[in-house]
């Protein structure tokens, strides 16, 4: 029997099956019946505001909520089977997961015949969105313009047309992909073009489902050009030097998994073909991107070393280690959001071998032995959290290990009760290349360095970043949205290693405040709009930076320019 049971307040709707089944075989009861609550994005009366409250119940007219079939296809938990507790957190998990879903939950209650009633309620986000990034950075600039879907016709398909312009970056793209090709198999497909060429990528993966899944395999395909950009010391008169970059990547991937719930391990195999090569060494003035010009003179020794044809087929072994337990928290990523953290450990190593099969002729790096490792840990901290980790990868060459990329955070989140609304967030990041024969370059300056600094400001080889945030909710406005502050202290620095352009910084400082903004109430992400003071060094104008939070637990921390330098980025964390 299908029964609908509305609630007005929320806007909701819920679906419930029920099914008479025995239950003397099941210790917490057999489930009889699975009740969908599916919430609007807003709800009317959370305001006084006639305009407002009208503006909502409009938006909620246009908006198409997730289908009930959607969500009872994600969690885990089907009428007829035993009531399982674990089961019911991981479908919590699962469908909180979604950008487009919050304050996800997953309950249940005797049906007072020795059975168990599941209450399925989840919250839609907006999902329908055009995106003019206008940001502040020094100076206002369009960054770009997105028109995205992240939940078509309610069924979790995400549709996106983006146009991006950054640094070097100048991309137009359409993407499309689906949770839902043959079951809970991820698909994804994307063509665009970049400032110096175009670009296809392609991916089909079947994941561990949440925590119970045993098995996962992946293909994926991806092959372009883009521009590798490396920053230049203060003075020079080159503001960026670039090397068009074609690469192209096909890998095929499998891996098992072994042990209890929320303790595993992982056992993987993947096969892949690389190639990487270059194109002309460019240079632009005044970050003149759009007027570039050949490399005036010889080319550095540092640079020519790093822009060689590469290839290889590669076969790569994963094992990895993990254990893990869930808790709630509210307000780490923005001011009152939802989160889901994983308290525990992962550890995880690949080593590989390189074979001179299907590669172009000429190109370097076919026979070598390469490696990686990361680690994780997340634990609590009194009512807040401590998270640290660590990646290295490099590959053995004729002339010993080169390419050694390391990469370690240490944040921790730390609360008070005798403070409520306020959060302290403390951050050290340490990170460095050594031999580097591939792109790699890193730089002090930027949102997501010193932010007190500009874009690119400082180049080097290996830094250091600590940063201390003080992040305060204020109690108003009581709905609608969340309000809150910042203030903020930063200092880092960079040494050159044997980064083309690197240079030692010394320590630079910065300090800065300003607000932080999430809308509707409880939304997952905070807008910034800082002011940050650099305290040292040439610099003396403030720079007002209006982006996303950037430090989120949820989206992991690593250091962006190292990141974009790493070549075997594969592993047990990948399944």
């Amino acid at each position: 029997m299908l029964l609908f049971l509305p609630d007005t307040s929320v806007q909701a709707q819920q679906d419930t099956v029920r099914v008479n089944l025995p239950t003397e075989t099941c210790e917490a009861g057999a489930i009889t019946g699975i009740n969908v609550i599916r919430g609007s994005v807003f709800d009317p009366d959370s305001t006084n505001i006639g305009v407002l409250a009208w503006t909502y119940r409009l938006m909620n007219v246009v908006h198409i909520r997730t289908q009930e079939s959607f969500i009872r296809r994600e969690i885990l938990l089907r009428e007829g089977q035993c009531f399982d507790e674990f089961l019911a957190t991981e479908s919590e998990r699962l469908l909180e997961s979604y950008s487009f879903l919050t304050n996800t939950r997953v309950t249940s209650q005797s049906d007072g015949r020795g059975g168990r009633l599941v209450t399925v309620s989840a919250q839609d986000e907006w999902s329908t969105q055009v995106d003019v990034g206008v940001t502040y950075d020094g100076g206002p600039n369009l960054e770009k313009f997105e028109v995205t879907e992240e939940n078509f016709l309610g069924q979790g398909i995400f549709a996106e047309f983006t146009h991006r312009s950054r640094l070097e970056t100048r991309t137009q793209a359409v993407r499309v992909s689906t949770p839902r090709l043959f079951g809970r198999t991820d698909a994804s497909i994307e063509v665009g073009r970049d400032r110096p060429g175009s670009f296809f990528n392609q991916y089909i993966r079947y994941p561990f489902v949440g925590e119970t899944g045993r098995f996962s395999i992946r293909q994926g395909y991806s092959r372009g050009t883009s521009f590798y950009s490396y920053g230049t010391p203060v003075g020079d008169l080159l503001s960026q030097v670039v090397a068009p970059q074609f690469r192209e990547v096909i890998e095929f991937s499998a891996a098992q998994r072994f042990g209890g719930r929320g303790r595993s391990v992982i056992a993987g195999l993947t096969v892949s073909r690389d190639v990487t090569r270059f194109g002309v060494i460019e240079a632009a003035a005044d970050d003149n991107l759009d007027n570039l010009v050949p490399y005036p003179g010889d080319i550095p020794g540092s640079l020519g070393r790093q822009v060689e044809e590469r290839a290889a087929s590669r076969v790569w072994l994963h094992l990895g280690a993990r254990q893990i337990r869930f808790q709630e928290y509210f307000g780490i990523d923005g001011l009152r959001d939802r989160l889901l953290v994983g308290h525990g450990y992962f550890f995880g190593a690949s080593v590989g071998q390189g074979f001179g099969v299907l590669i172009p002729d000429g190109a370097t790096g076919a026979d070598e032995f390469f490696g990686r490792a990361n680690a994780s840990f997340t634990a609590p901290l009194g009512s807040g959290i401590l998270h640290g980790g660590a990646y290295v990868e490099s590959r053995r060459a004729d002339n010993g290990w080169e390419d050694v990329l390391a990469d370690a955070e240490l944040v921790a989140y730390l609360r008070n009760d005798g403070l409520p609304g306020q959060t302290f967030f403390l951050r050290a990041s340490m990170a460095g290349g050594w031999d580097t024969t591939m792109p790699y370059q890193m730089s002090l300056g930027g949102r997501e360095g010193l932010r007190a600094l500009p874009e690119d400001r400082y180049p080097g080889g290996r830094a250091a970043r600590f940063v201390f945030e003080d992040r305060v909710v204020f109690p108003w406005p009581p709905s609608t949205l969340d309000l809150g502050m910042t203030v903020f202290a930063e200092v880092g620095r960079v040494w050159p290693g044997d980064a083309p352009f690197g240079i030692d910084s010394g320590w630079r400082k910065g300090v800065g405040a300003g607000l932080r903004i999430g809308f509707p109430r409880r939304a997952r992400h905070a807008w910034r709009a800082d002011l940050a003071f650099p305290l040292d060094g040439p610099e003396t104008s403030p720079i007002l930076r209006i982006t996303f939070e950037v430090n989120r637990l949820g989206q992991g921390f690593f250091t962006p320019d190292h990141f974009r330098s790493r070549r075997f980025d594969l592993g047990a964390h990948s399944f």
